[in-house]
């Protein structure tokens, strides 16, 4: 890790997706085509699953990363960034969190921590036997997100390019099932819940009764986690 020489092995969609080539009509920043033989070396979703559990099992336990999940159960975090790139390679729509600039929108994340956390990543591919140019292209894909994650103070949401209040809760219907970060009871798909706007904890009416309320009862985090 860190001592093999890079060179760009972007695919034609992932440079178009960075701003390297015009986008076509109705795509999005980030919006990739699909990838088949990433998937397939991948195994169609187990290797990925056993890289995400090896890498957040590494996160889990690092002092300067560890703090962004304060609250978090390794599982679900595992769960969302292994949906998030099912989507990004095989193209089906699976993933139903925020994209990247939102969900990351409160975190104080330099240059610095962004490559530390790319090169934890890259070591959990090389562990799997990933060849190196889908190593290297596994990198290529994460890095189009780099301008949206990396930042020296938090932001708001945006929604529609309207920015959202930073503090305080919204009440949305749930698409899937969750688990409440409160009680951790089981919340149904179509259950009305109330999620933070800053860390994104999402919680029950009995947790959050209050739909004024603006301090998230779980987040201990300051917004810079320590070095």
């Amino acid at each position: 890790m860190g001592d093999r020489k890079r060179t760009s092995t972007a695919t034609p969609a992932a440079k178009l997706a960075s701003g390297q080539a015009a986008t076509p009509s109705g795509r999005r920043l980030g919006d990739l085509q699909p990838d088949p033989e990433m998937w397939q070396a991948l195994d169609g979703g187990p290797r990925l699953r056993a890289i995400l559990e090896d890498f957040y099992s590494r996160v889990y336990a690092d002092a300067r990363l560890a703090p962004f999940f304060d609250g978090v159960t390794r599982e679900r975090a595992i769960d969302k960034q292994y949906n998030f790139l099912r989507e990004k390679f095989t193209g089906e729509k699976c993933y139903f969190g925020d994209r990247p600039r939102n969900a990351h929108h409160w975190m104080v994340i330099s240059h610095e921590l962004f490559d530390y956390r790319e090169e934890l990543m890259e070591s959990c591919l090389e562990r799997a036997g990933l060849p190196d140019h889908l190593v290297e292209r596994w990198r290529s894909v994460e890095e189009i997100f780099r301008k949206q994650i990396v930042k020296s103070a938090p932001f708001p949401k945006k929604l529609r390019g309207v920015e959202l209040p930073f503090e305080g809760f919204d009440e949305v219907e749930l698409a899937l099932g969750f688990v409440c970060d409160g009680c951790a009871g089981e919340l149904t798909a179509g259950t009305r819940v109330r999620y933070h706007r800053r860390t994104g904890h999402t919680y029950c009416t009995s947790c959050v009764p209050d739909p004024g309320q603006t301090d998230d009862p779980r987040s201990k985090l300051s917004f810079e986690p320590p070095p």
